[in-house]
């Protein structure tokens, strides 16, 4: 049965009729004949058309169809989706439940690894401890599971206990997947600080200011970390503040055992004059590349006088990068220049040079006025006199006798800064790289050093033992989010993408799971996916019955 629309004219006016109509046979002929007539259907009201509906539900015991759609929370999913693909794809899963054996079987380690690689990935603004923030996530794993702060611990735990055993099993599936170039190593030696975290028994659940053995302060950790000649992430090796040669052989020894390396060029940063760690590389022979921030008189000279004398003279890397080797005795220095970089300083030195004479300006009428009235109102502890910008670039002096303020820019020293805007020397004792592949990677190490500035406590732990193991299992989580992000970023090039893993993350986190409450029904939908989204994850390989939600 079905219904249709009748129309006839009468007396010129044309009249609407809804029928409901039957099919019959007779014969071998298909006939249809009229049911009944639910009158004009122009007296049909969206209201009687709800009776009927619900009239005729009742009498043939059908529950009638609801309107009532409510949506009950947008989870994130595109780039959850991604990263869990990466993740399947490195058989991340099987190698992490091996590492972690029967220690305890009341949590599910991987997941809970994944949820925080995850979470050192997206970076999410409002900043939580993992245990609240994994609710945001749409991961079918997480179906059915509640999982509180003591599980995440646990899991470090297991993860501190089993580093290097995972780094070695994490290494070779990667490898298998997408080779790894393993003729040499980088070892960047870098700094980062350790969040604070919150404190269970204050019941805190975003970020507050407590850390292991230094209350109310954030905790400053060092410690080397290795990188593929390709520009893979490995892992890392803690340090000490003042590092000792035997920790550098110690790197050595872990690269060789757990990625079969036998070569390391260390990196790192001269910002003082005296540099104890490079005084140790360089006195037992160790291959290393400095940065030199062009803190003495002598490297600022050099490096103005020959970008002074042309630039015609420096190679080329990029429209972004040039350089120029010069050799002193043993010790090769690179004179490097970022022309987009130098103007992007000059641009901001001067908005924040004029910004601070605005407000000394405003200092010095208000001394006049206030001389004027015979009131001695000079401030000398006001904020513009404590900014660095103002300490460096202007001189100021007041007169306590004739009650007068002056100031003035140094000039000089603000045009040999502009000047060296976007330059940098790198020193190296290394023979066999060519100067384009040490800048290349020096500045690429620069870049993945900063995702390492902060290192995330991804839960208040219960207990002050092991402080090292358990810091040593947060950078552990770092590092291998940086895997997964490089090679996500590389099969988005190989594929003929122009994105960077940033900007494809960027993408992806457009794309939401909603999930909506129809009666009693749970309902989940996925937001539409746009081209470039669809492209990215055919990239790595997310095809769209991986895409469904249930």
């Amino acid at each position: 049965m079905f219904f249709r629309k009748i129309t006839s004219r009468s007396n010129g006016k044309e009249y609407t009729y809804l029928k409901l109509i039957e099919n019959y046979r007779e014969g071998d002929k298909v006939k249809q004949r009229v049911i009944a007539n639910l009158g004009s259907l122009e007296k049909l009201t969206p209201d009687k058309v709800n009776g009927l509906i619900t009239g005729l539900s009742k009498i043939c015991g059908v529950s009638p169809p609801s309107t009532k759609l409510e949506t009950k929370k947008i989870l994130r999913y595109g780039e959850v989706l991604a990263i869990h693909k990466i993740w399947e794809l490195l058989g991340l899963e099987a190698v992490i439940d091996a590492a972690a054996g029967f220690r305890d079987e009341e949590i599910n380690v991987s997941l809970l690894v994944e949820l925080m690689v995850i979470n050192q990935i997206v970076k999410p603004q409002h900043k939580q401890v993992i245990s609240d923030w994994y609710q945001c996530l749409y991961l079918p794993a997480l179906e059915g599971k509640e999982l509180s702060p003591h599980h995440f611990y646990r899991a470090l735990d297991i993860v501190a206990e089993t580093k290097e055993d995972l780094e070695k099993n994490i290494f070779a599936n990667l490898n298998n997947f997408m080779p790894v170039n393993t003729d040499l190593a980088f070892c960047r030696l870098t700094s980062g600080m350790l969040e604070p975290a919150p404190r269970n028994e204050l019941n805190l659940t975003s970020y507050g200011k407590y850390i292991v053995g230094e209350p109310e302060q954030f905790q400053k950790i060092d410690f080397g970390l290795v990188v593929s000649r390709d520009g893979m992430p490995l892992g890392h090796k803690m340090l000490r503040e003042m590092t000792e040669e035997w920790e550098f052989k110690n790197v050595l020894d872990y690269l060789k055992d757990v990625f079969g390396i036998d070569k390391c060029i260390f990196v790192g940063d001269r910002n003082v004059a005296s540099n104890p760690n490079l005084e140790i590389l360089v006195a037992h022979g160790y291959d290393y590349v400095i940065g030199r921030q062009l803190t003495t008189g002598q490297d600022r000279d050099l490096l103005a006088r020959e970008l002074y004398a042309g630039k015609q003279d420096f190679q080329e890397i990029s429209e972004d990068l040039w350089f120029k080797e010069i050799r002193k005795n043993d010790v090769r220095h690179l004179l490097c220049y970022n022309p987009r970089a130098a103007e992007q300083m000059k641009v901001f030195l001067n908005e924040r040079l004029n910004a601070i004479e605005m407000e000394l300006k405003a200092i010095q009428k208000a001394v006049v006025e206030k001389r004027d009235l015979k009131a001695r109102t000079f401030n000398k502890n006001a904020p513009v006199f404590k900014d660095s910008y103002c300490r460096k670039y202007f001189e100021w002096h007041y007169d306590e006798a004739s009650m007068g303020f002056t100031y003035r820019r140094k000039d000089d020293l603000l045009q040999l800064d502009a000047n060296l805007a976007g330059a940098f020397m790198l020193e190296t004792n290394n023979e066999f790289l060519r100067a384009g592949e040490i800048l290349k990677a020096y500045t690429s190490l620069n870049q993945l050093g900063e995702s390492f500035r902060e290192i995330k406590n991804f839960e208040p732990w219960p207990d002050y033992l092991y402080a090292e193991l358990k810091i040593s299992a947060n950078i552990f989580v770092c590092v291998l989010a940086a895997i997964l992000e490089k090679t996500m970023e590389r099969m988005i090039r190989q594929a003929g993408l122009n994105l960077d893993i940033r900007h494809a993350l960027l993408l992806l986190e457009e794309i939401k799971v909603a999930v909506n409450q129809l009666d009693d029904r749970e309902i989940k939908s996925i937001t539409s996916i746009s081209p470039i989204q669809e492209d990215i994850f055919n990239a790595i390989g997310l095809v769209k019955e991986q895409r469904t939600v249930i």
